[in-house]
């Protein structure tokens, strides 16, 4: 039941993640099992943790920036940590625009009490260089 409570928590992060990006005008292509759109393609791994492609969550772009906007939902729920998780945060700072060449910007939304796990993570695990490429949402939905 818990994997099952897990998938529902995952697909609300997910939706409420699509209201930020078209709240801020991206133009939202692709959302893993959110009504209305198409999955997100795989994005290629340049060499990072599991060597895995990665597909994330939400998918769009920023037109005044002329970047992509990569989305990511976690839970919380052991999944933050993982050799997967640490490979898909580096995929997917290292994600450019081939006709701007602007790097992507990575959003990860997670229940408001793991905001404080998450940047301590972050700051052991990526690279100082990239952390002002990723924008923390604290979800208005889920507390844990």
């Amino acid at each position: 039941m818990a994997e099952r409570h897990d998938a529902a928590k995952h697909l609300s992060l997910i939706e409420e993640l699509i209201e930020v990006f078209q709240k801020e005008g991206f133009l939202v292509s692709a959302a893993d099992g959110a009504k209305n759109f198409s999955s997100p393609m795989e994005l290629h791994n340049e060499g990072y943790g599991d060597q895995e492609d990665k597909t994330p969550d939400v998918y769009a772009y920023d037109q005044s920036r002329r970047c992509y906007i990569i989305g990511e939902a976690k839970t919380g729920a052991g999944d933050l940590e993982t050799e997967h998780a640490l490979t898909q945060y580096n995929v997917f700072l290292d994600q450019f625009d081939k006709r701007s060449g602007n790097q992507a910007i990575f959003y990860i939304i997670l229940p408001s009490g793991k905001v404080a796990e998450f940047n301590t993570l972050i700051t052991h695990y990526i690279h100082r260089d990239y952390w002002g490429k990723i924008v923390l949402v604290s979800s208005s939905r889920w507390k844990d």
